[in-house]
Formats: C-alpha cells, structure tokens, sequence
C-alpha cells in the first residue's frame, strides 16, 4: 500500500524492518520479530483483509540526580496500538486506507522534576505528561491515495510526533527507538505556539519512496489528544504547515533538504499557556497579540552505509519564529545516529545530540518584574539501544538539561527504557 500510513508504522520499529512480515517460520522468541509471534495465525489473517495491528510496550526509568526543580526518579510507560487499515484490499475503495492510534498510559514521568519545556520523556508525552494514566485515540485519520500512489489527501484528528515521523522517518522514531528528549527529535520548541500534541486537521502531500515529497497540512488549534470535542478547533484560527522535501545523493549516499513554512490565523500573546506543560509566567496579561510565524530547515545525510540496513547519519535543524507572540523565537540542534556498526551486534542503535533554544526577550522582559528568572533551554542526550530479541530492545540514556528556569542548575538525568513489540 502506497501510503504514509506504512511509512508512520515502518518508522516506530526499532530495526527498520517490516511490521507485518511472515513469520511462519520462526519457532521461538528469539527469533520472531513479535513476541507472540502471529497470535496463532490471527495477525496473518488480518493481514490478509487488509487490517494490520501493533502493539508496541515502551517502560521508562529516569532519575535526576542533580540539579533539575528536584532529585528523584520516576517510572511509566506507554502501550502504543497502531491499526492500519486498508481499504481497498477490503473491497471498499481503491486507494483509501485508515489509521488509529490508541496510547495507554501509567505511570508518572520527571518533567516536574527538570523543569519546565526540558521535555525529556517523548513516549510520556501522550497522551498527556505528568501523572496522567489512562488509554487515549491520540490519532485517527483517513488517507486517500491518487495517481497510483504518487499524492496522498487525508483528514482527521492528528498525532502531531506521527507526522514529524512521517516527515524524518529515518531518524526520530517518536523517542522509542531511538533520543527521548523532544530537543534532539526535532527544534519543535517554536512550533509549540500553534501546534498541539493532536489536533484536527487535514492536507494533502505528494509521495516519492513513501516519504512526503511536498505538502500543506492545516491544523486546528485546539489540542485534542483526550477529546474527540471539535470545539475551538478552527472557530478562532486555523495553523497551516507548508513543506518541500529536496532528495539528493551524495558519494552515492542519500540525504535531503528539508523546508518548512508555518504559521496560524490565531492571534497568540507570549505568555499564553499551553494545555500540556507549563511556561514560565504563562497566563499573565499581555496587551501584544499576534499571529505566529516560524520557518524550519533540516537537513539529513548518511555518511556511511553498510551492506544492508547498517549506517551512520546526520541529522541538521534549525527553527526561527517571531519575537512575539511565540514563547521561543529559534531552535538549533544536530544528531548523529549509527545503526548496526558493530560487527557483532548489527542491530543496535546508539547516538549522540546537542541543541540549543532561545527564549524570546518577550518574555523575559514579560516575566522579570515578577522576579522569575526565565533563560534558554539547552541540553545533550546519548543513548545506546540493544537488542535482545529482535522484539525486545533495552536502552541506556543520559541527558543533561538546561531547563527554562535558569535560576535552576543544569540537569543530569539516566535513564533506562525496556521496548517489547508484540
């Protein structure tokens, strides 16, 4: 099926490789890539009509061990459910296919812990940070696939880490398979003026490889992660992102350009709250309000590719927004990522990231009478995943977080991660 939702499910797996691969074959837990392999024939037979299901169980432990709000450690997890559901393979309609995401969530997370936007648990985001225990449809959308799969429509309610996936497919993984911390997954700090963790929306994009090749995508801006209320999505602004992807090779290695555009008919002030995490002096009045703009440039290139899966590659961004009314007007980071370089362990990932995020002097200004202390959000993440079974992965991280109390001392936050597909 030519379409991105194969490109969202292929990129949450660890390895790289096929969800739903034929595994007649396999006799044992060390050798299926799904813990219980094919459900006594019934994932074959679902597959067969078109319905592909994966269950994926991500469990974190962090600790901050110094600096942060407060030391401590905490533990949750995540069962990721993604239903693909192909349409026409059911008979319905040629080209059309669904997708359903459904996050259960337990557990606390330590964003209280390193302060506020250092975002250092992905999987934990959803469906909302903190204590929040509970299962969510975070996403749902019908996509509509043309000119035998070369552009694709969709509409419905939209994870928005499901779409920078399906954007960066190679590199991200939503903190699974690979960084945890948001920073180091994409310089989404500017974006999060206008862009929820779901929301209503839809657009269209055209396709090359399965990977989005240039689009529109429009955005409600409500956040619906909890909800299925349409209420507030478009009534007062709609958010729109414009995108153009560039593939080129480079010594025979592949690598793009990527460009994005964005903005919302909403008008925002600085210090307006966000419903999942907390800025500093958010809901304090201020006369100033506008519309956001932001403007992003990736760029992706491996620099060493082995003879199958195996590589080494780099991963480049860089946002800028206005002053006002977004709470962070630009984001840099960079990522390096090898899968598979050593010999005896071809399938484990390990990386390296870096970023930076300036805080507007907005709201520095906004916040500094009453004697808040807000700085630029900063940080560093390395981690190293190994397979224990190609459906079972363990993974050790560090991040050392700079969060946006700057009065708070820099972070050093371990962690451990278990991720188990079934």
């Amino acid at each position: 099926m030519k379409s991105l939702l194969w490109v969202a499910s292929i990129a949450v797996a660890v390895t790289g490789g096929p969800l739903f691969a034929d595994e007649s074959a396999e006799d044992s837990i060390w050798t299926r890539d799904h813990l219980f392999g094919d459900w006594a024939g019934l994932r074959t037979d679902l597959s067969d009509h078109g319905i592909y299901v994966d269950l994926r169980l991500t469990h974190i432990l962090q600790s901050v061990t110094s600096g942060g709000v407060d030391t401590g450690s905490e533990s949750g997890g995540v069962l990721d459910t993604i239903i693909n559901i192909d349409a026409e393979k059911l008979g319905l309609w040629k080209g059309l296919a669904f997708n359903v995401h459904v996050q259960t969530r337990y557990g606390e997370d330590v964003s209280s812990k390193t302060g506020p936007l250092a975002l250092a648990t992905t999987p934990l985001l959803y469906p909302l940070p903190g204590e929040y225990s509970g299962t969510d449809v975070t996403g749902a959308a019908a996509y509509q696939t043309f000119f035998d799969g070369k552009a694709q429509a969709f509409a419905g309610k939209l994870q928005t880490f499901d779409l920078v996936q399906g954007l960066l497919p190679q590199t991200t993984h939503n903190g699974v398979g690979g960084f945890m911390n948001v920073n180091a997954l994409a310089t989404a700090m500017p974006w999060f003026r206008f862009v929820n963790l779901s929301q209503w929306g839809g657009g269209a994009w055209t396709l090359e490889n399965n990977m989005p090749q240039a689009g529109l995508i429009v955005l409600g801006q409500a956040n619906t992660t909890t909800t299925w209320s349409t209420k507030g999505a478009f009534s007062d602004g709609t958010g729109a992102l414009a995108f153009y992807r560039h593939s080129y090779k480079l010594n025979n290695k592949d690598g793009y350009l990527l460009g994005v555009l964005g903005g919302s008919t909403k008008d925002f002030q600085s210090l307006d709250p966000i419903n999942w995490d907390v800025i500093p002096g958010e809901g304090l009045v201020d006369s100033k309000k506008k519309n956001p703009k932001d403007a992003a440039l990736y760029m992706y290139q491996v620099l060493w590719q082995g003879a199958g899966k195996e590589d080494v590659h780099l991963l480049i961004g860089g946002t800028i927004a206005d002053d006002n009314p977004s709470f962070s007007d630009w984001s840099a980071f960079a990522s390096l990522e090898a899968y598979g370089v050593l010999g005896s362990r071809r399938f484990d990932r390990m990386g390296v990231s870096g970023w930076y995020t300036g805080f507007t002097d907005d709201v520095k200004d906004l916040t500094a009478p009453l004697g808040l202390d807000v700085g630029d959000i900063w940080g560093m993440e390395l981690y190293y995943n190994y397979q224990i079974t190609p459906s079972v992965h363990a993974g050790v991280d560090i991040q050392f977080l700079q969060s946006a109390n700057a009065d708070d001392d820099m972070a050093t936050v371990p962690g451990i991660k278990l991720v188990v597909d079934f």
